[in-house]
């Protein structure tokens, strides 16, 4: 099962069953791989005429946006460049 999959979705039509699915990937730190776009033409037919224009489109993903990727130690690294930076101050 992939970890994450990416979506191209109608503003007009936001539910998951109408997305027209772009690429999944398999984990963290592996690419994303193109899904196969059969249908592709037939969705860009049936939501070409939603809402004004044509760029009522966007990206959306299957899970949050990096989920899957640690956050960076921002606070740890404070930290220790604190104690580094500060010296000894025992009393």
């Amino acid at each position: 099962m992939s970890a994450n999959r990416l979506y191209l979705v109608c503003s007009h039509h936001t539910n998951p069953e109408d997305s027209l699915l772009l690429a999944d990937r398999a984990g963290n730190d592996v690419p994303y791989l193109l899904a196969k776009l059969k249908r592709a033409d037939d969705w860009f037919t049936k939501h070409m005429a939603c809402g004004t224009g044509c760029d009522h489109f966007k990206l959306g993903y299957n899970r949050p946006q990096n989920w899957d990727v640690s956050p960076p130690d921002v606070i740890g690294t404070g930290v220790r460049l604190a104690l580094i930076n500060g010296g000894d101050h025992a009393d």
